[in-house]
Parts: C-alpha cells; structure tokens; sequence
C-alpha cells in the first residue's frame, strides 16, 4: 500500500489514500468513553458506518462483514485522534485514526496528505454483537 509516512507528535503516522493509520502502543491509548453523532461509544464497539447511510460522500462506510473497532482516544496537545483497530486487528501496532474535531464532525487526510475530506456524523452504527 502506497502512503506518505509523516509524524504525529513522537508516533509514526501514515496517509493513504483514502485513510489515515498510526503506530501506537496499547497504553498509548486512553480508553475513554466518546460522544459521535447521536450515540456515545465505549472501547470495544464495533462501529459498520460513521455519516449518513444515504451519501457517499463526507460518511466511513465498511464492507459487509467488516467493522471499526473503537480502541479509545490518542492526543498530542490540542489534536485528537479517535483510533480503531480494523476488524478488531491491528498489525504491527498500527490503528486507523480519524481527527476528532467534535461529535458531529471527524476529518481524515486523504490523498496521501494532498487533502482532507470531514466526515459529518449525524449517525453512526454499532453492530450487535452476539454472545
């Protein structure tokens, strides 16, 4: 996979194309609670869309049979980063990150760093996980 290697903060941080990953150690991240769109989800959701089911553009939709695992927050100052384990996995310690702007409004970098695209959270979906 092509992407641009950057840095946030002291932690290495990657742009591809069309997400945005960083090398975190565990105890890196605070498990927090976090209010996005309408819900507030807790570390370990499985998170399938964060927008609007009904427009492509601005919303993080995942494949059927895929989800976002929500691992809790990383700062570096005044810049948040909301971090997910993809399918709950997270090789070589890497998270997908989005930047947390406010409960209705994340953004990635896209375009290996050439732009950014905001994602509007009116909703979110949390898959039900069965036991």
């Amino acid at each position: 996979m092509k992407v641009l290697v950057s840095n946030f903060g002291d932690k290495e941080f990657f742009i591809a194309k069309d997400a945005n990953f960083i090398r975190l150690e565990e105890s890196d991240i605070k498990e927090e609670f976090l209010h996005i769109a309408d819900k507030v989800v807790a570390p370990g959701d499985c998170i399938t869309l964060i927008g609007n089911n009904d427009r492509r553009a601005r919303t993080i939709r995942v494949d059927q049979g895929s989800f976002l695992e929500y691992k809790g927050t990383y700062s570096d100052g005044e810049l948040v980063l909301v971090i997910f384990g993809v399918n709950g996995e997270t090789p070589k310690n890497l998270y997908e990150s989005f930047y947390y702007l406010e409960h209705k409004r994340l953004f990635i970098l896209t375009n290996y760093g050439q732009s950014g695209m905001d994602i509007q959270a009116n909703e979110i979906h949390i898959r039900e996980v069965s036991i």
